[in-house]
This record gives structure tokens, sequence and C-alpha cells, in this order.
């Protein structure tokens, strides 16, 4: 919750640098609103039982906290499927290191 609270802020600051500085605009279109609406009926239905989740976790981590680091490669997945922004070489390194990351850490 933290994480995403800060990231909304340090969002909201630089798009708001960003349109009165320059003249980038957004005209939004469906292809806009459909992945923020489903990313708040996933806040709005998933954050209450993630707290509950980890405030009842014991202190070793489940196996299934691995997976929240592929955020970043759906992020990426979603962003080509709504917005037409093809991945880059960065996003196959990315995914490299965050499945090299879940095999070590569930080795352990």
């Amino acid at each position: 919750m933290a994480q995403f609270v800060a990231g909304l802020g340090w969002s909201g600051l630089f798009a708001a640098s960003e349109w009165a500085l320059t003249d980038a605009h957004i005209s939004w279109g469906w292809r806009h609103w459909l992945p923020l609406c489903c990313t708040w009926r996933w806040a709005r239905q998933s954050l209450p039982t993630a707290a509950r989740a980890w405030a009842c976790s014991a202190s070793a981590p489940p196996l299934p906290v691995f997976f929240s680091n592929l955020t970043p490669l759906f992020t990426a997945l979603l962003s080509a499927a709504f917005l037409g922004e093809l991945p880059h070489l960065h996003h196959a390194l990315a995914f490299v290191l965050i499945v090299g990351g879940i095999v070590v850490s569930a080795r352990r």
C-alpha cells in the first residue's frame, strides 16, 4: 500500500508537471479508461484481502508472495495489448531477472 500511495503521488506530480510545461496531453479513449477501470476494480477487491492475508501470515512468506514480483511483466504485456506499446529488450531482461529471482527465492 505504501508503494502504491508513493507511486501515485510521484506519477501525479510528474503528469501535472508535464501537462503544465509541455503540449503533451492525453486524448482519453476506451483504450485508456479500460485499464484504469480494471485497476480500480482490482484495488477495491484485492487490497482488503491482501491486507488480511499479510496480517495473518507467518514469519516466512508463502510462495505466492514471490509471484507478486511479476507485476512489471504484466504491466508491460498489458501496455502492449491496450496501448499498442511494443516491448523492448529491457523488458525481456527484466523478465529474466524477475523469474531468476523467483527461482532463487523458492529454493531457500
